[in-house]
């Protein structure tokens, strides 16, 4: 899913990117607000931001020791 997510550090790594980027998103958003600029837009663009960044990293938080990746199937409409 991600580069190097079965590496023994993914997990901490993981957790700090998701750690970091809610503080980010809040620092962002208390920034905007205080200068007045924090509108429907930018409320938008802030979530769209963490549900690009949180939810891969949960995956690889969320993964079991021993569980496999199922292989891709087909790729370009081959079969493997």
């Amino acid at each position: 899913m991600l580069p190097f997510d079965r590496k023994p550090w993914a997990k901490a790594i993981a957790a700090t990117v998701i750690t970091l980027s809610f503080i980010g998103a809040i620092w962002l958003a208390f920034y905007l607000h205080s200068s007045e600029s924090l509108h429907p837009p930018e409320i938008v663009m802030i979530f769209l931001l963490l549900l690009t960044i949180v939810p891969p990293n949960c995956a690889v938080l969320m993964r079991k020791p021993g569980e496999e990746i199922p292989p891709a199937q087909t790729h370009l409409g081959h079969t493997r």
